[in-house]
């Protein structure tokens, strides 16, 4: 110790450090493990991937700009008492109700939530390992220096794997998250075209019972005009009083008529209600639009509409993303036939002094923990992933031929309902409806029989019904184009 001593006081006797020097020794000391904790904590903050977006899907049917913003539609919880106003809701308000509002379309919203989060799992790293413990502990005796054993010792190590970065399991991992998040996006898209598709068709429902309704009161009020000439005619002595029965079970056939009409808007206004995923009554609620159709469109040819679904249609795109994540999970499974490796290193303290009388020392230990991929070498699952792409790439092959027989099977349907909205159609309800008013006037005039009436009334009613008919199924059957190809093609 004094010859140490004594070096240390040689050294001692050179030239003072000066405080910069002294810190330019502590920083030359430090740098390196600073350097390399700071590296480590970069690597470790920015592990988690939290922030992937996946690619936005447009919707087949776009809002008007000049049309007003969406009215708030109001709950069972917030209606007032005097309220008894019904609430207008245009089809561009339906639309945006539905997406602010729908139960089905929020859950899907969350499947987008939950893969993303199976994203952020994937690429965190994984946790090291600290173990620690005695060994060599005295059991029938204690150690000493005439009677030794041992020494014990205090054993603490840390491992952290690194198999992740040496065979990209992690890159495999993150790779098969995110097309995940990208399928539960398409498939997500998927759904708002399917609830807006529905939103639309409910909306028209109820724009068709309205007027069904509207004709159901008309024609109730021809048959008691009717059963009023009727009437004054059997009184003149004109006709017979069989007549009057005749026409007044006509009359009531027409009020049940009413009254059947007035319950069908009642159930579309609901089923409407239900796509926006509220529990408003449905006499709080009126549909404000028309089906009146000034031009209509120029019909799609199926295969253009088809290529363009091609790209559009978000399940098809999700067919397609589903191909990708499959072959994403084969290559996770193949990362994980390779073997796990967890470097390690470890502090010892061993108690030599009362053990053998040597004094207590501190020593450290390096290793390599290492599986051997002998039997299992992940040979099931990747069978079961090469499996699942082909699974993936029929259910692709399928999906492309439903999707021509929905083109196909839409765009004829609007091809039919566009030739029924020609100019033929006012023609033939002006037609009816002059018809109807003259025969009527004969017969007030007694130059007609009263079944020419009721002929030339059932005729107008049946034109007008048509027409009301073929104008609701030219709307749907042109939201349905727009729907099947994904984008708004036909406006």
């Amino acid at each position: 110790m004094s010859g140490r001593k004594g070096r240390l006081a040689v050294k001692t006797t050179r030239a003072p450090f000066t405080s910069g020097t002294v810190l330019a020794l502590r920083v030359r000391r430090i740098w390196p493990g600073v350097l390399f904790w700071g590296a480590f904590g970069c690597v470790i903050v920015s592990c988690g991937v939290r922030d992937y977006v996946p690619a936005r899907f447009p919707t087949f049917v776009e809002a008007r700009p000049e049309e007003p913003a969406a009215a708030e539609l109001p709950t069972p919880d917030v209606v007032a008492p005097e309220a008894a106003a019904p609430i207008h809701v245009t089809l561009a308000q339906a639309l945006e109700e539905c997406l602010a509002a729908d139960p089905r379309i929020a859950a899907g919203g969350e499947l987008v939530h939950q893969a993303q989060s199976d994203l952020w799992t994937a690429s965190l790293l994984p946790n090291p390992t600290l173990g620690t413990g005695g060994s060599l502990l005295p059991l029938d005796r204690a150690f000493t220096v005439t009677r030794q054993g041992g020494p014990p010792q205090f054993d603490v190590g840390i491992a952290f794997p690194v198999d992740w970065l040496l065979f990209g399991k992690r890159a495999a991992a993150i790779t098969s998250a995110r097309s995940g998040v990208d399928v539960a996006a398409a498939e997500y898209a998927d759904l708002v075209r399917q609830r807006l598709a529905a939103t639309v068709a409910a909306f028209y429902d109820v724009l068709e019972a309205e007027a069904l309704l509207a004709l159901a009161r008309e024609d109730l009020e021809s048959f008691e005009r009717l059963q009023h000439i009727t009437e004054e005619l059997v009184h003149l002595g004109g006709a017979g009083t069989i007549e009057v029965d005749r026409v007044r079970v006509l009359v009531l056939d027409s009020q049940r008529d009413v009254r059947q009409r007035t319950a069908a808007v009642a159930v579309a206004k609901a089923a409407l209600l239900g796509q926006f995923g509220r529990n408003t009554s449905a006499a709080e609620v009126d549909v404000d639009g028309q089906l009146d159709v000034a031009a209509p469109a120029t019909p799609l040819a199926a295969e253009r509409a088809f290529r363009i679904a091609e790209q559009y249609r978000p399940d098809v795109v999700a067919a397609g993303l589903r191909v990708a994540k499959a072959e994403a999970d084969q290559r996770a499974e193949r990362s994980k036939a390779f073997p796990d490796v967890a470097p390690r290193a470890g502090y010892t303290r061993q108690f030599q002094e009362k053990a053998i009388g040597f004094p207590d020392a501190n020593s450290y230990g390096v290793g390599v923990d290492l599986s051997v991929p002998l039997f299992d070498r992940n040979q099931g699952n990747i069978d079961k992933a090469s499996s699942v792409v082909e699974q993936a790439r029929h259910e692709q092959r399928a999906r492309i031929v439903e999707l021509r027989t929905e083109v196909e099977q839409a765009t004829r349907d609007f091809q039919f309902a566009a030739e029924a909205m020609s100019g033929e159609l006012p023609a033939r309800l002006q037609a009816a409806r002059n018809a109807r008013d003259k025969i009527e006037t004969a017969y007030r005039a007694g130059g007609r029989p009263l079944i020419d009436v009721l002929d030339a009334q059932r005729t107008l009613r049946d034109t007008q019904r048509l027409a009301v008919q073929d104008r609701a199924a030219y709307w749907r059957a042109l939201y349905k184009v727009n729907a099947t190809v994904g984008k708004e093609v036909l406006r």
